[in-house]
């Protein structure tokens, strides 16, 4: 190595100082004009077919390009000098420390490829596809990437290829210590694979589930490897655990073909004319923009306090349900109002929450 750093020589010659250095900068300027080429041809495509090309796709691609350049203008390098090549010696720290370089620049230019698929199979396909699926294998084909390039330079390093020989007799105490700490984790990552697979919801989906604080309902952002994140009406975001979405019932209320029923409930003092009432619910019922079909009004109970009316209207989506109540109860208070139907004294729409004291 001394001998090198003082040895003179002819530019040519790569096994001296001068000559590494000379090759250093004339394939260092190649790789530099090639990389400017490739921008500025991507800046010529986005700007003759603007309308035409995916600008965010054509650019991304021309950044791996410009890295891809250089990293073959780097292995080139080392293949010519001799020296380098010494010096980059899987068997020595230096070594381990380029391939450990190398392998991480490949794995992130295939990772951001394998993104760049997902969002160009997502913005081409649009409905098409099952977008719950295709980011979650997309995440998991990223760390499976990750994990590719790990196996492989552990494989190229001959101390760290010796040492696996050796932590081989122990893999399955390592194991069975690694499954206990992990368990959450890995339990978290089936269970988002059995939700993709079996897909009871999917991304947009507006899901009711039960939360530590009660019974939430919010539409699904994402389903990633550890987590469902759902996005509730007050712009909260519950991240519910893969185990616990899968294990726990949940209500989806946007299932295609789905009607739901809003049910409006009275009671009426027994001197009021039920076929009045009923009358007034079913208009009310009728003129709502939001129901479907004919609405359905009887008696379904007789009590001291009076006459129990229920109406049943249906509608498209369960989250028309509460406007349409709201709505189908302001008229109905109006006519009745007007028709001087009134509701028992004590009578209450919803009954009062418990006393806790």
């Amino acid at each position: 190595m001394n001998q090198f750093l003082v040895d003179g020589g002819d530019l040519t010659n790569t096994d001296t100082l001068i000559g590494a250095g000379f090759l250093a900068l004339v394939m260092g300027l190649l790789a530099w004009l090639v990389g400017e080429a490739l921008r500025l041809l991507v800046l010529r495509v986005l700007e003759k077919h603007e309308d035409k090309v995916d600008q965010p796709g054509v650019a991304l691609v021309g950044q791996l390009a410009r890295v891809g350049v250089w990293l073959f203008t780097l292995l080139s390098y080392v293949n010519f000098v001799p020296k380098v090549q010494k010096w980059l010696n899987p068997d020595t720290l230096l070594g381990a420390l380029f391939y450990a370089v190398v392998a991480a620049v490949v794995a992130w230019l295939v990772g951001r490829a394998l993104r760049l698929s997902v969002h160009r199979v997502l913005e081409k396909r649009g409905e098409s596809v099952d977008q719950t699926a295709v980011r979650f294998l997309g995440q998991l084909a990223w760390v499976g990437v990750w994990v590719m390039a790990f196996v492989t330079y552990a494989h190229s390093i001959p101390s760290l290829r010796a040492m696996g020989r050796t932590w081989l007799t122990s893999v399955g105490l390592a194991s069975v210590v690694v499954g206990l700490a992990a368990q959450n984790t890995l339990g978290n990552l089936i269970a988002g694979v059995s939700l993709v697979l079996y897909r009871p919801f999917k991304i947009g989906d507006h899901l009711q589930v039960t939360a530590p604080g009660g019974q939430e309902t919010g539409v699904v952002e994402s389903i990633n490897l550890g987590y469902t994140v759902l996005r509730t009406t007050d712009e909260r975001r519950l991240l519910i655990p893969n185990s616990v979405m899968a294990s726990q019932t949940c209500v989806n209320l946007t299932l295609p073909s789905q009607r739901a029923a809003c049910v409006v409930t009275l009671t009426l003092q027994h001197d009021a004319d039920p076929d009045q009432a009923r009358a007034i619910l079913l208009d009310a019922a009728r003129r709502n923009p939001s129901t479907l079909g004919l609405p359905v009004c009887r008696i379904t109970n007789l009590s001291r306090s009076g006459v129990t009316l229920t109406l049943t209207a249906w509608t498209a989506n369960s989250l028309f349900v509460p406007d349409m109540k709201s709505d189908i109860l302001e008229a109905a208070k109006k006519q009745f109002d007007l028709a001087g139907i009134k509701l028992p004294r004590d009578y209450t729409l919803d009954p009062p929450p418990p006393n806790k004291a």
